[in-house]
């Protein structure tokens, strides 16, 4: 039954596709949709009236109380919804055919996404989780930059609780340890992460993983602080570079090099230091996320990064929340 949703995707001139859950960012991909030549986008589901209401009289698009209402209506769908939904909405559209991108986390548990990752190798449909940074344009020029790197640095703060299903390590920090996965390709040895909770979820989390290789990752992340940054900072032999992707569409790429071949100090002066700035638009990174989705289904195009690496920084994400030891905040 799998093989049967490429092969009408393929024959038909638009893929029909759903957004399941339509909050800040199911919103987002429904719009992209709306707009994505060769895709047609039927319908959304979401048990909330009011943004039903929304998305239909934004988008002209019939919207649905049940994610199950789509089926039969699509040939591949987004899952947006909370993440104790994932499993059960992405099994439920496999096993009827449908292409899936599930949002990140990919599920709320290692078991519940292995059974999806192997349902949709069963069905021979395309199953693909949704890790917006790696379709920054910045990130995708960090394998070229980054050799053999001593320190990968991580910050992601604000002050925004908005997600209240999951904590502040699988909502945030998994995208940093998704990009140092990917850069290093190799598991961590050994690690350690403290934190804070409030209301019974991590809002606080900090990790310091150690690798095989030598290289040391530091992971900040917070949805309890009073101003946001988001910066990627690698250390290596002569350089240090930082991605800043606080500046809306656009990520400031600075990298501070040395003659000598050792790490920058904050007390070398200009001469024995060059800096080399650069601004480089991300050109909409979920748009590019959701073509590449669809070239996949329509197209058979390679995926970028394969679901044993979604499986892994999942496993990690989930292991730092079970170890983090915070100090209860009430």
């Amino acid at each position: 039954m799998g093989g049967s949703a490429l092969r009408k995707a393929e024959t038909v001139s638009e893929l029909k596709v759903g957004v399941v859950g339509v909050g800040v960012m199911g919103s987002y991909h429904a719009q992209v949709y709306a707009g994505l030549p060769g895709v047609e986008l039927v319908g959304v589901a979401d048990p909330d009236p009011e943004r039903r209401e929304e998305i239909e009289q934004d988008l002209e698009v019939r919207s649905y109380s049940r994610a199950e209402e789509l089926l039969g209506k699509v040939q591949a769908v987004s899952i947006a919804s909370p993440t104790s939904l994932h499993y059960a909405q992405a099994r439920m559209f496999l096993e009827a055919g449908v292409h899936v991108l599930v949002e990140k986390p990919m599920t709320a548990s290692l078991p519940e996404a292995y059974e999806i990752v192997q349902l949709s190798e069963r069905q021979g449909l395309v199953l693909q989780v949704g890790h917006i940074m790696r379709f920054y344009r910045a990130v995708a020029e960090l394998p070229r930059l980054v050799h053999q790197p001593w320190v990968l640095e991580a910050r992601r703060v604000g002050n925004n609780r908005r997600i209240r299903d999951i904590g502040v390590i699988l909502d945030l920090m998994i995208h940093d340890l998704d990009l140092v996965l990917l850069l290093l390709r190799e598991r961590p040895s050994r690690y350690s992460v403290f934190g804070r909770t409030l209301d019974g979820l991590d809002e606080y989390a900090h990790a310091v993983l150690e690798f095989p290789s030598g290289a040391r990752a530091v992971l900040t992340a917070s949805r309890v602080s009073p101003e946001p940054e988001r910066s990627f900072t690698i250390t290596q032999a002569g350089e240090v570079i930082r991605l800043d992707f606080s500046n809306g569409p656009f990520t400031e790429i600075s990298v501070h090099k040395t003659a000598n071949g050792l790490v920058p100090a904050a007390s070398e002066t200009s001469n024995e230091v060059r800096v080399e700035r650069s601004s480089l638009h991300n050109d909409n990174p979920l748009r590019r996320q959701l073509k590449h989705f669809v070239d996949r289904i329509v197209k058979g195009d390679p995926a970028a990064v394969t679901l044993e690496d979604d499986i892994l920084t999942l496993e990690l994400a989930l292991e730092l929340t079970r170890s983090l030891k915070p100090a209860m905040v009430h």
